[in-house]
């Protein structure tokens, strides 16, 4: 994964990401949008061959990578809550 700031103010911050999939930035989004201090938080695809992808977050009196950064830690907990329900559903039900 490759990712490149094209632009960062007070309030809007812009990336590019290569070679990631856009769920992974979609459940982000998802996070920062639950965020009181987000505004608008968008994932754009570039090109899906090339794994391209553009994302935007825009806060209000918030720097928007703390935002990001947050709502990252936020989705890698939901992540873990998911893998351990899972395991615990496919240990009770006798699979491997």
């Amino acid at each position: 994964m490759e990712i490149k700031v094209i632009s960062s103010t007070e309030k809007i911050l812009i990336m590019d990401i290569e070679g990631e999939d856009i769920s992974i930035l979609e459940i982000v989004r998802h996070e920062l949008l639950k965020d009181n201090h987000v505004i608008f938080a968008g994932v754009i695809e570039q090109h899906p061959l090339l794994k391209k992808l553009t994302m935007r977050v825009q806060t209000k009196n918030i720097e928007p990578l703390n935002v990001l950064i947050s709502s990252c830690s936020k989705a890698i907990e939901k992540s873990s809550e998911l893998l351990s329900e899972m395991k615990k559903i496919l240990i009770e039900r006798g699979a491997s």
